[in-house]
Formats: structure tokens, sequence, C-alpha cells
């Protein structure tokens, strides 16, 4: 990959309690790319994101994030480093509305950074600019993973991890939050992306992880993972259509 990443993970070991989920993984995310993790159910993938974050304390390796070592960080300091998480979950707060929602996400991130307004972010968002001042609970799951999004990028992150951002939509509303992150991506976005759905997954990605057990088993450029058969039938048990 990238001889000086913006992101570096080395030989990460982490897990919960006396659980070790994370078996020493290495990644790199070079700024500006769009890197991916991929693998079956239980495999690593989230407890990378939240070691990264700083949710789950590290048992061994080290995190490096532009230069700078934040491995031992909590999640405020990570963030304030410059790195925002979309949660699986969303975290919607039901009874705030759109834009109260997205206030919120102004008060994290980076304190040396001059942070978008919430109007601007809510203009890039068709979906939520209709429904500004509705609350959150009466989004539709797209819309309140755009809204999830949209709060994250208000923070003005330098990285923008994403945690299945597709999960449990329907395929239209699949093919919007994947137009949505490349465009995000075209405009210089640097993105980390766990995704279980392997064809979204291959197509916005330049990079490729697959976690198997804990470890990183396989990587490369997307299209040669694409057109990994047998690797992608082993680990993921699938075959990505021409």
């Amino acid at each position: 990959m990238s001889a000086d990443p913006l992101l570096s993970v080395r030989g990460l070991v982490s897990g919960y309690g006396s659980t070790r989920v994370l078996q020493g993984v290495d990644l790199d995310v070079p700024a500006g790319s769009v890197v991916t993790l991929i693998g079956r159910n239980g495999v690593g993938k989230t407890t990378t994101l939240r070691s990264i974050l700083g949710s789950v304390s590290p048992a061994a390796g080290s995190v490096t994030f532009d230069g700078t070592d934040i491995t031992a960080l909590s999640p405020e300091k990570t963030a304030r480093e410059g790195i925002a998480l979309v949660p699986e979950e969303r975290r919607i707060f039901p009874g705030l509305t759109v834009t109260e929602n997205i206030e919120i996400g102004r008060l994290g991130g980076r304190r040396d950074t001059a942070k978008p307004s919430v109007e601007a972010i809510v203009g890039e968002f068709e979906n939520l600019s209709r429904h500004r001042n509705s609350k959150g609970a009466a989004l539709s799951g797209g819309e309140q993973q755009m809204l999830a999004i949209a709060r994250a990028l208000v923070s003005a992150p330098d990285l923008l991890m994403l945690d299945e951002p597709t999960e449990g939509l329907a395929p239209s509303i699949v093919k919007q939050v994947q137009r949505k992150v490349e465009e995000l991506n075209d405009e210089g976005a640097t993105i980390l992306l766990v995704e279980q759905n392997v064809q979204v997954a291959l197509d916005i990605a330049d990079y490729v992880y697959i976690l198997d057990k804990g470890q990183v088993v396989h990587e490369g450029p997307s299209d040669e993972v694409a057109a990994a058969d047998e690797i992608l039938d082993r680990y993921l048990g699938v075959s990505v259509a021409d």
C-alpha cells in the first residue's frame, strides 16, 4: 500500500475481557482512499474499528494516525485527532430533529479545524434536507443511516470509519448509501469501511482486507480480490458476479 499511510495498524491484539478477538491485525489506510474490511460475522471487523477508536483497549500492537501513536487514547481524544466512527447501530437520538442530531456532532471532533455548519452538511443530503425538522424516530432506516453519516461529517474528520452502513436496508437504499460513500471519497474523504455486502464493499473499495478468526488472511486491490474466486469462497462463502 502506501509508504506513509494516514492510518497504520500493526500487530493489533484486542478483545473483550479474557476473550481475544483480534490476533495480530495489520492494515494501512492511505489518505484519500477507501479501504474495506470484509469477512464472515464474528471475525473481528467491528472490533478492529472499536480498537482504532479506543472504545476497546488493545492488549498489544499499535495504532498510528497521521504520524501520532493513538493506541492508548480514549474515544474522545481519538475523535479530536480527526477520526469519526459511524457505528453499526447508528445511535440516532430519536427525540431530536435531524438538525439537532447533526448539531450534537459539532460538539466533538477536532479542536484545531473549522467545522462545517449544520446547514452546509444538511444541504449535502437531499433526503435530510426534506426532513430537517423531523424527529430521528420518524426517519426511515436509510434516512437514519444518512443522518448518522452527516453527524460524523460535521465534526470535520480526516478519517471516516463506517461500520455496516448498508445493513438491513432495501436494495434501492443500499445503492443510495453506496453512491453517497463514493461521492464523499470523490470529494477527498478517507474512508475505512466494514461492509457485509461483499459486492458493495468491492465496488466501493480501492483496497480490501479479508479477516478470518481475528487475522488478515488475504489482502489486495479490490479488482484483484474480486477475481480471487477461491479466496472469496473459502473465507466468505460467496462469489462475485462479473
